[in-house]
This record gives structure tokens, sequence and C-alpha cells, in this order.
């Protein structure tokens, strides 16, 4: 029991902590503030984890784990290449609205007062790989390039990946925005003869 609570404590913290840097940037977190919505005290949060370093280092992985998932996910929904390139946008998407770790992640690795975070490569690497893969095959079109169709995702995502978290919309609404961009996008993106593909993203089973 005691060992719960402390799990359920750490955990608290963890989610206090990834909305503070979500929000306020690594410099303008506050531990006392943390503590404050975690409910717990300074000393407690201390207990956990030893230092603001420390802190955002948990909180980084946490939102890197998810995210390690949620790729994964996304990859296994298809096996063409340019379809798991638009999975993977909308999966990303769906984690910078919807998880605050996620968002914590993401801004630590914009935030000039840190290093060693590295957030985007977790999914952009996969997608650079999968452009190669679609170039190779023939899946794109004419105009089209492996590295401007990674520029096209990294411009889709932007809007998600700013702060504050663009929230003038719901999620669904979003999401339906991101599958609108597909839908123009397409056409000078896939290769004539490429299969049909799925602007919103493959069903999830």
């Amino acid at each position: 029991m005691p060992q719960t609570r402390a799990a359920l404590t750490r955990r608290r913290v963890l989610l206090a902590a990834a909305t503070e840097l979500a929000r306020y940037g690594y410099a303008g977190t506050s531990l006392t503030r943390i503590a404050s919505q975690a409910g717990v005290t300074v000393g407690a949060l201390t207990f956990h984890f030893r230092c603001k370093p420390t802190l955002a280092r948990g909180v980084y992985e946490e939102g890197a784990a998810v995210t390690r998932t949620a790729v994964e996910r996304a990859l296994g929904r298809s096996r063409l290449p340019l379809q798991n390139v638009i999975d993977l946008t909308h999966e990303v998407a769906r984690l910078l609205r919807s998880d605050i770790t996620v968002q914590a992640a993401s801004r630590l690795s914009r935030d000039a007062a840190c290093t060693g975070y590295d957030w985007h490569r977790l999914w952009l690497g996969e997608v650079e790989r999968l452009a190669d893969t679609a170039q190779g095959r023939g899946d794109l079109g004419e105009s089209c390039t492996a590295e401007l169709l990674c520029c096209l995702v990294v411009c889709m995502l932007a809007r998600f990946d700013t702060p504050p978290v663009h929230a003038s919309a719901s999620l669904h609404e979003d999401l339906e925005a991101l599958t609108q961009l597909w839908c123009l996008a397409l056409g000078p993106v896939a290769a004539r003869r490429s299969p049909a593909l799925l602007p919103g993203g493959s069903p999830q089973g």
C-alpha cells in the first residue's frame, strides 16, 4: 500500500511538472508551483525528483515513451510507406493535442535552456525513412522528393507543436483539418499509379 501511494504521488508530481514545463518552458518552471498543483510539499517532490533537471528528465522520458509507443502503433497499420507517413502525422498531432507529457517533451526539445532532448527525432526520423522508401519505390509524384515530403509533414504539424498548444478548435476539428490538408497535398505528393491512400489515416483496429 505505501508503495502504491508513493507511485501515485510520483505520478501526480510528474503530470504537474509536465503541465508547468509545457506552459512555461524550463526556465519559467517553478518547483513550488509544481508541488502546489500536485498537492504535495516541496520536500515530498524532491524525494521523488531531487532537482529540476531530474524532474525535467523524468517528464521528457515519459513523453518520449508515449511517443515511441504511438509511432510503433501507427507504423503497424499499413504496408504502404506513404500511408505510414499519413498515419504518423495523425498520431503525432493527436499526441500533441491530448498528452501533456508529449507537449512538455516537445517544449523541452525546443527550449534553449535545455540540451540533450530531441523529441522530434523520435517521429521525424521515421518520416525520413519512410519518405526515402516511398521515393525508392516510385510512390512519389514527379514534383515531390523525399526531402519535400518531410518538409510538408513538419509544416503540417507546426500548428500542433507551438506553445501554447493550439486550442482554438477541438481535437476532432484539428484532425479533420489535417485530413483536409492531406487531401489537398496528395495530388502532387503521390504518384498517379499509387494505391488508394487514406488522408484521414488508416483504420485503428
